[in-house]
């Protein structure tokens, strides 16, 4: 089920909240005010600033989590309070289960943005996913200021560097 106008961000835990807030104001602020719905996790890094950012501009915004809202870590409950909804999954605890969260993220969104460190794999498999639903994808590389790891090249740098967007 995509959700009309929907758009999902997603990407590292690694990304520092001055950093994540620029990459909005730079790329997301020309969505805002339009009556969207908006896609969150509840991971620590991009979904967490995500979602302030997202109330602060008060935008219409969607939680999405594996288990239950009562299962969440204690820092993201006071946001999950603030959202205009909750989607509990409610699926069984197992590793597998931010990747099935991801999926679903994808499935009700109609666009979807990613903001990416280049470290885990997570974020680069729901791009491919996303790219699979035929979903229109925005992916970002973020430096997060590791010099070893951003001098490092990742195979997955194409991938990012192709679905980038013309601004």
């Amino acid at each position: 089920m995509k959700l009309h106008g929907s758009i999902m961000i997603t990407g590292s835990r690694d990304v520092e909240r001055s950093m994540a807030r620029t990459l909005f104001e730079q790329h997301l602020s020309p969505f805002l005010s339009q009556g969207r719905t908006w896609i969150v996790g509840t991971s620590r890094g991009i979904d967490q600033w995500a979602m302030e950012w997202l109330l602060e501009n008060s935008e219409t915004c969607w939680a999405v989590v594996p288990y239950t809202r009562f299962k969440q870590h204690q820092w993201v409950r006071p946001l999950l309070d603030e959202v205009d909804r909750v989607v509990e999954l409610q699926l069984p605890k197992r590793k597998t289960a931010g990747a099935i969260r991801n999926r679903h993220m994808v499935d009700l969104a109609q666009v979807v943005f990613a903001f990416w460190s280049g470290n885990g794999g997570t974020t680069v498999k729901t791009l491919k996913y996303a790219l699979r639903q035929r979903r229109e994808v925005h992916a970002f590389p973020v430096s997060t200021g590791d010099k070893n790891h951003n001098q490092q090249s990742h195979p997955q740098d194409s991938l990012l560097a192709s679905q980038q967007p013309q601004i």
